[in-house]
């Protein structure tokens, strides 16, 4: 018996905001449920060498929490309308970003609104995405940390040409988000860049400065990042002598996406910070035991469909789960926190500010200025607690079209009035509710 994983949605009528109606739990997490606990035990012997020998304990709890998301027995909160007294019980949920397709989606719209709305300047960006051959690839998957250095890599290439082609030193800003995944799971590090099409001189004027993807980078691209391997003891000369006559090299650059209004801003930003696995690309064949996964119609792979067995599906799928510390957004020059920090004393860049901008409300009045930014220093985007916890009714309604607040019954503004996590209080708010026909959703 087949099933596809898909997330559920209502449809919103034109005229007014749908309502929220609880989920059970997803067939990925169905999946794990039954199928978690034998690749486990399995992982030391089938999986271990092509995947890692110590990955396990952050594999499992990464699992675990996925497997508890939408669980009652882990907390609910009760939210009521006011006015009808109609009321729901809603459960926590993981806030997991790998494994976790509903509570990934809600983190990219939260981070895309994030870099879109707060932090991007109003002036052109560009999209480019930066490749390495296979035979660099697996460094990568033993050594995180290179992540964050070949993003550095590229943001000091990208400051250099512009300083060459303004004449001058300027200050541009830069957004980079590493992937380690490509169709199928497989695995593909890259990286996603949002470049500023320019930079600001010590005068703080903007040079801006059209940028694309020519041969020229392409080769200053395949040239630095050999070199950074080289020094990092990783590469031999002669392989890296090799590597530079290489007549299909494997190093690629593409910059076809331009970035000129609202839209096209929180668009990208979203693309650029998806998570690996979609659910509508997937189905579980529960009897045989296998996962087929199909590819974008649209993409290199043109619908095709591949297929897995589900522990090696599981395997494949926990590749891409980063170790603790190890962040996928940076930020660099005029977008980290001290190059933020200048633009209140700098009308150049105030005035080009987003909406949202933190320092837009006031500026104090004989501030001495900010520290001069260095235009090396890449930077981690968090995004603070309480912004989270007010996200998810916003993100709730992007994602399926519905407003969990919404009375469904008067149409009024429901609020959450408790958060219950006494383990014997749930199971006893469920058994009255199941007596009503009102149970959780399975």
């Amino acid at each position: 018996m087949s099933s596809a994983l898909e997330l559920s949605s209502v449809s919103a009528p034109s005229s007014i905001p749908s309502t929220y109606k609880p989920h059970g739990r997803s067939e990925l997490q169905r999946l794990f449920h039954e199928r978690f606990p034998a690749f486990e035990a399995s992982y030391e012997e089938k999986y271990s060498a092509d995947f890692g020998r110590f990955r396990l304990p952050l594999i499992s709890g990464a699992a675990e929490a996925f497997n508890a998301c939408g669980d009652w027995e882990n907390g609910i909160a009760r939210i009521r309308c006011p006015d009808c007294g109609y009321d729901y019980f809603r459960p926590f949920s993981c806030k997991s970003f790998f494994l976790c397709p509903s509570c990934g989606q809600k983190r990219t719209l939260l981070l895309g609104e994030y870099l879109a709305d707060d932090l991007l300047l109003r002036l052109p960006h560009r999209q480019f995405v930066w490749t390495i051959p296979k035979a660099l690839r697996g460094f990568l998957r033993r050594d995180r940390s290179l992540f964050a250095a070949v993003g550095k890599l590229i943001f000091a290439l990208i400051a250099e040409y512009y300083g060459e082609a303004a004449g001058r030193p300027v200050i541009t800003g830069m957004v980079s988000s590493h992937q380690t995944f490509g169709e199928y799971a497989t695995w593909h590090p890259h990286w996603h860049t949002i470049v500023l099409e320019g930079g600001f001189d010590s005068h703080d004027r903007f040079f801006f400065i059209p940028i694309g993807a020519s041969e020229a980078l392409q080769e200053l691209w395949r040239r630095r990042v050999i070199g950074l391997f080289l020094k990092q003891g990783l590469l031999d000369a002669a392989l890296a002598e090799s590597m530079l006559g290489w007549q299909h090299s494997g190093f690629s650059v593409e910059a076809g996406t331009r970035v000129y209004d609202d839209d096209a801003r929180q668009s990208l930003s979203q693309y650029i910070i998806r998570a690996p696995v979609g659910l509508e690309k997937l189905t579980w064949d529960q009897g045989e035991d296998t996962i087929s996964w199909k590819a974008a119609e649209k993409g290199h792979w043109k619908g095709e469909v591949r297929h897995f067995d589900s522990l090696g599906f599981i395997a494949q799928i926990t590749l891409h789960i980063p170790p603790k510390g190890k962040h996928l957004i940076r930020r660099y020059g005029v977008y980290s926190s001290r190059g933020r920090g200048t633009w209140k004393d700098r009308p150049a860049l105030r005035t080009r500010a987003p909406e949202r901008w933190y320092g837009r409300a006031q500026i104090p009045a004989g501030e001495p200025p900010s520290a001069e930014v260095d235009p090396t220093a890449g930077e981690t985007v968090e995004v603070g607690t309480a912004a989270r916890k007010k996200a998810w009714a916003r993100l709730l309604a992007k994602v399926y079209e519905v407003d969990p607040f919404l009375c469904p019954e008067c149409g009024g503004k429901m609020a959450v009035i408790a958060v219950i996590q006494d383990l014997a209080e749930i199971r006893s708010i469920i058994a009255c509710l199941a007596g009503k026909g009102r149970g959780p959703p399975h």
